[in-house]
């Protein structure tokens, strides 16, 4: 299974509890069943494993600097063990505005002439289709991200 990447929404009024005590936050299923009406709760963005990815290519390049939208996957777990201790943040409504506008500009393909390797023709295709991955998964997160920031919302998300 492997460490995933997962946010959820978080009333602006309620980002500051979130930082309080992001897990206890994160593991209350009867507040996200009832904090709004379902048409009104924006869904929950899962990244997979594309997370490890975007990372790369939002900021953590040495030959880029980070871009607001890295916000939205730092972070790395915690090894201990045979297990991990997950990684949570928690960004306001004004950071989920910034990461929104920053990922609405954010050109993978340009992004990629950094990243790729220079590779043989096989590994060339299977890049490809990572590509295809990845921006499937950039897309999921624009389309998040957009809505939370029109609706004044912040995120909370989980990396473990």
């Amino acid at each position: 299974m492997g460490i995933r990447y997962f946010a959820l929404p978080v009333p602006a009024q309620l980002v500051t509890i979130a930082r309080i005590n992001p897990r206890a936050f994160l593991s209350d299923q009867h507040f996200w069943e009832t904090w709004s009406d379902p048409p009104d709760r924006p869904e929950w963005l899962d990244l997979d494993k594309a997370w490890r990815d975007l990372q790369q290519l939002l900021g953590g390049m040495d030959s880029e600097p980070m871009r607001d939208a890295y916000e939205l996957v730092r972070g790395e777990v915690t090894h201990y063990g045979y297990g991990w201790i997950p990684y949570d943040r928690v960004l306001s409504a004004e950071e989920v505005l910034k990461v929104a506008s920053d990922l609405a500009v954010a050109d993978l393909a340009r992004l990629y002439q950094e990243y790729t390797p220079q590779v043989s023709p096989d590994w060339a295709a299977i890049m490809d289709g990572r590509r295809d991955y990845v921006e499937s998964y950039l897309e999921a997160a624009r389309k998040f991200t957009t809505e939370l920031a029109g609706m004044g919302l912040g995120l909370i998300y989980s990396i473990g």
